[in-house]
């Protein structure tokens, strides 16, 4: 498909309703194709402060996502209560985009209307997604095969079935890349507006489709985190010809350039190998670009986009906190608000006077208000600067009186959690959230002390509620003395304790554990008679112990760790004897007439010195064609294996091994020792053929009994193949290894021809055979 095809496609999909979710595939949410890959960060949900007066409380906003924090999204606007979702967001060059959410307006991208036609309600008649801004991009790769970019800043719902639901409004930052018809494992760099990523094309998905999805992924009711994704500073269209128009930053059904990068790549580019995009009619102009620099085939790029971005027409304003409080005698309403700076917002509601709120030049309002005898209402915030005006409300329920932590104090020494809350409310009682232990003292002017003994450990902060539905949080401050400091726990460990004389080894001390102040090491003779620490070389966690005559000797290590009593030693006895000898290796006697599958166990302890270390190998086995057996326990000194069957069982197997012993570095020459088998000897007894009850009879003698070997009678007719008669495994009576074959009722195709021609033959599994035997017949 040529791109400007692949274009006109995605502008068919945007005009005509019924062909939307074309595009929609490309950046639904929240699910990836199963086949792809998805990063996601995600908001951890926070649950909204219902009754305090208080908005949902979540993580800190982060800042922008590039250029150390300077370029990307600045601002998560209002929410708007008719969606639950946030009226706007603003990039760090101002721009502020509205959640597009009109099925009429022809420059929106969004999910269908469960009933078309009727007004947008939610959540009963609502897209099942949006955006706020979308910039793609497409690349017709050749052979059929495309490439598609998906940058956006998405609303969704994080609901089971994906449907709108309240309290499942998510919102996220999108970038997606799906590359078909690549080479797998080979390495692709992709450049787009918002950076340069690698990816690893992969087998299952015929190239490259990953998804990354950045933001408030379960419900939190802020939208910050979204704040961190990449999608942005907005792309837009550039001043070329035709404009973007009016109130949009493009037309997402127009393929056009646009700007915006914070890194001045606005385009979408991709490098590869040398010869990945053949047939592409994208390819780079830059011939420098991708792996090779004598070819255009290792890169395509365009610098085409479609853009959805619909300037905000309002900015709102949202109710962060109201609380109230009692002061002589009157009570008050305290209000807390947040905007755009420079607005114009009111507050009100049934016997408040309507007050015009003060404002900083951070968008943070505030007003106080005097409540009448009807207590506190419901309050309704206006903000006037809107056409027309933008409202945001708090029930009555929702506003609780103003609760304030004084102090918190742990003392660690004491494990002792001290809490001094007071609120503004009269007769409010107050409860310190999450610790049932507590006990409280309340004093003048309504002021609660709680206290929690022997609590080991504190809470980072702790909450106070009120039963008048306010509440407020404070961090805890540490005070007292330091935990206990961890033991001390000293370990050394060597590769051998059996030394010669001048041999040197190293001690290791790695695996302690513990915050060590000081370690002494130590090296003494004789159960500890005589001091030769000196022989100890080194620093840092090992020693080299390098003993200078033979005997007795104790390495030790002591450390010693923070606090009284902190300390532990370990140590390590040394036997030094006299300098190293040559090795002699003693592999065994051979072994002759040895059984056929039995296991042989050789023996090399007459090898010297003690402690040697043992190799035993196998040289050669024959004859050609025999399996070389597995050797179980090669470096012990009785290692053992199998004897096999040659391919004719009859023939004797050899099996030539050797044994190589080392001690202290130095080998032995290699010592040998030959094990041959001596197949089964077969001895026929009687061998009967009985026409009246068609029935063999066939019996003799064997070498070897027991389940390992089976004795298998055939009958060789005059004229024909030889037939399996069947087989009986030879067990052993009164001294003798005895094997009795018996088929009665033999089948016709098993039966002596003429009465009793031909010949028998018997063969073991151990290589005994017995052939063309003489057989009676009567």
């Amino acid at each position: 498909m040529r791109t400007a095809d692949l274009r006109a496609r995605l502008t068919r999909a945007v005009h005509d309703r019924r062909h939307r979710r074309l595009l929609l595939s490309a950046v639904r949410a929240p699910g990836a194709p199963p086949a792809g890959r998805r990063r996601t960060t995600a908001a951890l949900a926070v649950a909204a402060l219902v009754g305090s007066g208080m908005a949902a409380a979540g993580a800190l906003a982060p800042p922008p996502a590039h250029d150390g924090g300077t370029k990307g999204l600045a601002k998560v606007g209002p929410i708007d209560p008719a969606n639950g979702f946030p009226i706007w967001y603003k990039d760090t060059n101002g721009v502020r985009l509205e959640l597009c959410t009109d099925p009429d307006d022809q420059y929106c991208i969004m999910g269908d209307l469960p009933n078309p036609g009727d007004p947008v309600v939610f959540p009963t008649n609502f897209p099942d997604e949006a955006f706020w801004a979308v910039g793609d991009s497409a690349i017709d790769l050749g052979n059929g095969n495309d490439a598609l970019l998906v940058t956006a800043v998405e609303a969704a719902f994080g609901s089971a079935d994906g449907l709108p639901a309240d309290k499942q409004q998510i919102s996220f930052g999108r970038i997606r890349t799906r590359i078909e018809g690549l080479t797998a494992g080979e390495t692709y760099k992709v450049t787009h507006p918002y950076g340069v990523d690698t990816h690893v094309a992969e087998d299952a998905v015929r190239g490259v489709n990953v998804t990354e999805d950045v933001g408030n992924l379960v419900w939190d009711g802020i939208f910050d985190q979204t704040l961190a994704s990449r999608p942005a500073p907005f792309l837009k269209w550039t001043d070329d010809a035709p404009a973007a128009p009016d109130g949009y930053l493009g037309d997402p059904a127009v393929p056009h350039k646009v700007t915006g990068s914070p890194y001045g790549t606005n385009v979408f580019r991709i490098e590869g190998p040398a010869g990945a995009f053949p047939a592409s009619p994208d390819q780079c102009a830059d011939i420098t670009l991708g792996a090779s620099d004598q070819t255009r085939d290792d890169c395509v790029e365009t610098d085409l986009f479609t853009v959805q971005g619909k300037i905000a027409t309002k900015i709102g304003a949202q109710i962060t906190k109201a609380s109230y409080t009692e002061s002589g005698g009157d009570l008050y309403l305290d209000v807390f608000a947040t905007s755009e700076p420079g607005q114009t917002l009111t507050v009100g509601g049934s016997g408040l006077a309507t007050t015009t709120m003060r404002g900083s030049s951070g968008g943070e309002y505030f007003a106080r208000i005097k409540v009448g005898a009807g207590g506190v209402p419901a309050i309704t915030l206006t903000n006037v600067s809107d056409t027309p005006d933008t409202t945001s409300s708090m029930d009555a329920d929702e506003i609780g009186d103003s609760v304030h932590v004084s102090s918190a104090v742990y003392d660690a020494t004491a494990q002792t959690l001290t809490v001094v809350a007071a609120s503004g409310g009269p007769g409010a009682n107050l409860s310190l959230v999450g610790q049932a232990g507590a006990t409280v003292a309340v004093g003048g002017d309504n002021v609660h002390t709680f206290t929690v003994d022997a609590l080991p450990a504190p809470p980072a902060e702790v909450v106070v509620r009120s039963d008048k539905g306010g509440l407020d949080t404070d961090d805890v401050l540490i005070v007292g003395g330091v935990n206990v400091p961890t033991a001390v726990d000293a370990v050394i460990t060597a590769p051998k304790t059996s030394l010669r004389l001048g041999e040197g080894v190293v001690v290791d001390s790695s695996a302690s554990t513990g915050d060590v102040v000081t370690a002494e090491w130590k090296a003494l003779k004789n159960s500890g008679n005589v001091d030769v620490s000196a022989l100890l070389t080194g620093a840092g966690p090992t020693r080299t112990f390098t003993p200078t005559e033979t005997g007795t000797f104790t390495v030790s290590l002591t450390l010693t760790g923070p606090g009284s009593g902190n300390s532990d030693t370990a140590s390590i006895t040394f036997q030094v004897t006299d300098p190293q000898v040559v090795p002699i290796a003693r592999a065994g006697a051979d072994r002759t007439l040895v059984e056929p599958l039995s296991t042989v166990t050789l023996d090399g302890a007459a090898s010297t010195p003690a402690g040697a270390t043992y190799l035993w190998a196998v040289d050669t086995v024959s004859p050609q064609g025999t399996p070389v057996p597995a050797l179980t326990g090669e470096t012990t000194a009785t290692p053992s294996f199998v004897l096999p069957l040659a391919p004719d069982p009859a023939a004797p197997v050899t099996v030539v091994l050797s044994l190589v012993v080392t001690d202290n570095g130095v080998a032995s020459a290699p010592d040998g020792v030959t094990v041959t088998s001596a197949p089964d000897g077969l001895t026929l007894g009687s061998a009967q053929w009985r026409t009246s009850s068609n029935e063999w009879r066939v019996r003799g003698d064997s070498t070897y009994c027991g389940q390992k070997n089976l004795v298998t009678v055939y009958y060789n007719p005059p004229n024909g193949p030889q037939v399996e008669l069947g087989s009986v495994v030879p067990v052993a009576a009164a001294g003798v290894c005895g094997w009795d074959f018996r088929l009665r009722n033999a089948p016709v195709g098993k039966r002596a021809v003429n009465g009793g021609d031909g010949t028998i033959t018997v063969r073991s599994r151990l290589g005994g055979v017995l052939d063309r035997q003489v057989f009676s017949a009567r």
